[in-house]
């Protein structure tokens, strides 16, 4: 997912290179501070990277952190250390993320507190993954906003901010529905069934419901009578009977299990080709333009709804 360029609210000369700044040799931090003061090295610091000398004010705003922590400038190198890696030619968001928290965990009540807290989201939201691979950073990116929202719900920032939650829920229910079609096209249709209808409830408001209530129905057209219905079924039985296990059956008794256990497949079965059908009715009826709608009519008839399909063509 790629990251859309937001402004600075400080500093926008970072992203303007231009000028040529006279040639100095680089510095080391250990160096650089030969008793300059703070507003010096932060001056210096900023001339550097406004002519995308990254490292070289890097070092500037390092010393500043190590040698004059108690300056007024400090707070501001701070936050220039992280605007360095974010801005800087090949941005390095996981450096800047370090360096936005650390910010935030020096200056907890700064005033620009709702500045970082976005960009700690930001870092976070340039990192997510495709659908199909973890969405750590998607979760991460989400809760970054939240606390944005929640603590500053008047910031400049919470337009976007409401933005980038929306996108960040969608992708995690795509991530979501991606693993349910997964494990319906390898046959596991129990997990399908609890990870669609899992995904329905969590987010209803971002999931893709044509392909979820297409494959949903999939599953449990297919699903299998589960093993604890199975497991209840035996128990029953020899709790009926006063036994504990099914090896000291009767051959009498065994036969009567087995229908018993034929007749739980068979309404089990129904159970679900009915749910199955359920599925496929509220795709063609809500989305009757979709292409999952067509596949969707197409099962029905397979299933017995005769006449549907003519209806829908019609």
């Amino acid at each position: 997912m790629k990251l859309r360029s937001v402004a600075p609210l400080l500093l926008p000369a970072l992203l303007l290179l231009g000028g040529a700044l006279a040639c100095k040799k680089p510095v080391a931090a250990a160096d650089a501070y030969k008793g300059q003061t703070a507003a010096e090295l932060l001056s210096q610091g900023e001339m550097y990277m406004q002519n995308g000398k990254w490292d070289e004010g890097r070092k500037m705003l390092r010393t500043i952190e190590e040698h004059l922590p108690s300056s007024p400038e400090f707070s501001k190198a701070k936050l220039l250390l992280g605007e360095s890696f974010f801005f800087g030619g090949n941005s390095t968001f996981p450096e800047a993320l370090v360096e936005y928290k650390s910010f935030l965990s020096y200056f907890p009540r700064d005033e620009r507190r709702d500045y970082v807290l976005f960009r700690v989201g930001l870092c976070h939201y340039a990192s997510i993954e495709s659908a199909e691979r973890d969405q750590s950073e998607t979760r991460k990116a989400l809760e970054a906003f939240q606390v944005l929202l929640k603590e500053v719900p008047g910031s400049i920032y919470a337009v976007e901010a409401k933005a980038k939650v929306t996108q960040c829920w969608r992708r995690l229910a795509e991530s979501e529905l991606m693993v349910g079609i997964f494990y319906v096209k390898s046959y596991q249709f129990a997990g399908a069934e609890r990870r669609i209808k899992a995904l329905l409830e969590t987010y209803p408001e971002y999931v893709d419901r044509e392909r979820a209530y297409y494959y949903l129905g999939e599953a449990m057209r297919q699903r299998p009578l589960q093993p604890e219905a199975m497991k209840a079924l035996q128990k029953s039985f020899l709790a009926k009977l006063g036994k504990e296990e099914t090896d000291v059956l009767t051959k009498e008794e065994t036969a009567k299990y087995v229908v018993e256990l034929n007749a739980l497949i068979k309404s089990d079965n129904l159970k679900c080709i009915e749910e199955a059908k359920g599925y496929y009715q509220k795709l063609v009826e809500s989305y009757p333009a979709s292409e999952w709608a067509g596949k969707a009519s197409d099962r029905l008839v397979e299933m017995g709804q005769k006449g549907l399909k003519e209806e829908l063509d019609s």
